[in-house]
């Protein structure tokens, strides 16, 4: 299911994406497919000037590029979008970045037309826009992640550009994808990465037509104009800074300020749009009945989801044919099942037909994997999800279950789920959003290490057993099933390595894959050679125990004076035992150290009794985020834990000469 926002780019190399977020779909037929035209512009637009920078103290540090001008401009009733920019270029990397126009667009059910390129040097215009210089090229950017979406770009290399020129061109993309059966949804931003001297945004919107609005992080309201046949929105914004987002955010919170418009009234209007679309009237197909007839024999309804999820996920791969009408129609279960490979709203699709045909309740459920905390702050709309999953009813209990994870094993309650809030269960009496629990297949990795010390040797034995649960086990399983085993025990030992230089791996890795209760257990065997440190002022040897796995958890921001929340690894669950056979009664004070903070828990014990010493460490993240006004002593609590992560042992003078 392809996301919601989708950009147009109007320069391609360092590439100044210039987000136009439209999903205002009608019921055109599709169009056919033709290359870009050259016309003037639609009667309705009104265009506007722009103004060049004339001083070299206009111009930002490192600035390559400056957009003078940003309009766009939508008619909803006539389901045409008009887009005009100029961009002055400033160095010789804005040559290189920004001589080329790449405009995308679907060409099954939209149309491209020009309506002017010019390449102003002082002030003084060339004409630049010849059809013949219209290349039409297919990228397939999605294509990496398996996804196939029909796009096109236009693409046309401009000419002799200098440094100082503008670069202004205007077109408009007609046509929409009729799979949202007339109704129309805008998301705009407001802001982009870069500076732009003038933002302007109008939408010309029928007004016996429903329309919602939803401010998102954007104060701007527009100036309204109202005429016969349109009612005007007109957002008109100068000299609007580039957004430098902080590092490190929740996957869930944009920092753009965004304006959302839709013409659904109510989220019971979105879903009857998506029952309509995954309902299923072909008879299945016999092969299918047949696979269907083989887990109906199994002994209980959740041996039969699990049957029946096992070979969607793991039989039936993800590939999604994303053009025209299928970026959001799934496809028929049968064709589904008999190709073997499908995107998430046709795994989805298959697995409820599957688990409906064994008698066994079961609905598609429509998420968004970014907005998993806002997505009900958001007027109701059919664009702004961009995955799908399934809720199923067995032994009494409510199921969340994606069919496009993988390696997951164990039964229904150790299935992880990532935290996606809410989601639109297509059912026939949804009226509103489903708050979806995230109580299953929570992560838990228990790693105990297990070193050797010897009298009188400059070495250590290492032996590491590595218990991972929960989602953690679906990733050591999903590792392990696409890596060569030479490149994991390589990257294993690097990994210890860096907390121990010495390392060296004395035998392979071994696993062992509980599968009936999704645990998996890995162990390693490592000598560290030169283990023992020798002090250079006090004559005495010494060495470190760090549980590096921990480390990586407590990495701190690059922006820590922050404005924006900051995120943080979540769910997180990780234990370490390190256990130490010292080669003698050795003295050690025992005792432990303990920092909780909103976000996290950390816990360090230490014990010894004779000749072994006992290191324990846990780690639990408690949120992922958090707040700007919590990070000081966030990050105040992170260094005192990180402080507590290294344990040095102390030897005596000369000890390794023994």
């Amino acid at each position: 299911m392809q996301s919601d926002i989708k950009e147009i780019t109007l320069a391609c190399g360092a590439a100044l994406a210039i987000a136009l977020a439209i999903n205002g779909y009608g019921a055109d037929a599709l169009a056919p497919e033709t290359k870009p035209a050259v016309a003037p512009a639609p009667p309705w637009v009104v265009s506007h000037s722009f103004e060049r920078l004339w001083s070299e103290d206009q111009v930002q540090p490192g600035e390559d590029q400056r957009i003078l001008l940003l309009e766009r401009q939508i008619n909803a009733a006539e389901n045409e979008r008009f887009t005009h920019v100029a961009r002055q270029i400033l160095t010789p990397e804005g040559v290189q970045n920004g001589a080329t126009i790449s405009v995308d667009f679907d060409p099954t059910y939209q149309t491209l037309t020009f309506h002017w390129l010019r390449l102003w040097r002082d002030n003084t215009p060339v004409e630049s826009l010849a059809p013949d210089k219209i290349k039409l090229i297919q990228p397939e950017r999605d294509l990496d992640q398996s996804q196939l979406n029909g796009e096109k770009s236009a693409v046309i290399v401009l000419d002799d550009v200098r440094v100082g020129d503008v670069i202004d061109c205007a077109y408009s993309i007609r046509g929409v994808n009729p799979v949202f059966g007339g109704r129309f949804t805008a998301t705009l931003p407001m802001q982009l990465s870069s500076p732009v001297n003038r933002l302007t945004t109008r939408l010309l919107w029928p007004p016996k037509r429903h329309l919602a609005a939803m401010d998102l992080g954007c104060s701007l309201s527009p100036a309204v104009a109202h005429t016969k046949d349109y009612n005007i929105y007109t957002w008109d914004q100068g000299m609007v800074p580039g957004l430098r987002p902080e590092d490190a955010l929740p996957d869930w919170y944009d920092p753009v300020p965004w304006v959302q418009f839709s013409e659904y009234q109510s989220w019971a209007e979105v879903n009857q749009w998506a029952a309509a679309l995954f309902q299923t009237s072909a008879p299945l197909s016999p092969a299918l009945l047949q696979k269907i007839a083989e887990w109906r024999r199994l002994g209980t309804p959740e041996e039969q989801v699990l049957a029946a999820l096992r070979f969607v996920q793991d039989e039936v791969r993800y590939f999604g044919l994303e053009m025209g009408t299928s970026s959001h129609r799934p496809a028929d279960p049968s064709v589904v099942f008999s190709r073997r490979y499908g995107d998430c709203k046709d795994k989805a699709l298959l697995f409820v037909t599957l688990l409906r045909t064994l008698g066994i309740e079961a609905y598609p459920v429509l998420v968004n994997t970014a907005r998993c905390g806002s997505l009900d702050q958001m007027a109701p709309s059919a664009t702004v999800f961009d995955h799908a999953i399934t809720e199923v009813i067995c032994g009494g209990a409510a199921w969340w279950l994606d069919p496009t994870a993988t390696h997951q094993r164990g039964p229904l309650a150790a299935h992880y789920l990532p935290i996606y809030g809410c989601g639109l269960v297509v059912a026939p009496n949804t009226v509103g959003l489903s708050p979806i629990p995230q109580n299953m297949g929570w992560p838990l990795t228990t790693t105990r290490e297990y070193f050797q010390l010897r009298r009188g040797v400059d070495a250590a034995d290492l032996k590491v057993v590595t218990v991972s649960e929960g989602r953690d086990a679906e990733n050591t399983r999903a590792y392990f099933a696409a890596t060569p085993r030479e490149d994991i025990a390589k990257s294993y030992l690097k990994y210890y390595q860096a907390a121990y230089p010495g390392a060296r791996s004395t035998a392979p890795i071994v696993l062992a894959d509980d599968e009936q209760q999704n645990v998996v257990e890995t162990t390693e065997y490592y000598t560290i050679d030169h283990w023992w440190i020798h002090g250079a002022q006090d004559g005495r040897y010494h060495c470190e125990f760090s549980p590096a796995c921990l480390l990586r958890l407590f990495k701190k921001p690059a922006d820590t004076d922050r404005r924006m929340p900051l995120g943080v690894e979540f769910p997180e669950h990780q234990i370490v035992h390190t256990e130490v056979i010292l080669p003698e009664t050795w003295p050690v004070e025992s005792g432990g150290k303990t920092v909780s903070d909103p976000a996290f828990f950390f816990s360090q014990n230490i014990n010894c009794t004779g000749d072994r010493l006992e290191l324990n460490f846990e780690y639990r993240s408690l949120t992922d985020a958090v707040p700007a006004d919590g990070v000081a002593d966030y990050l105040m609590h992170v260094e005192r834990a990180t402080k507590s992560l290294n344990y040095e042992l102390l030897g005596r003078k000369g000890y390794t000469d023994e």
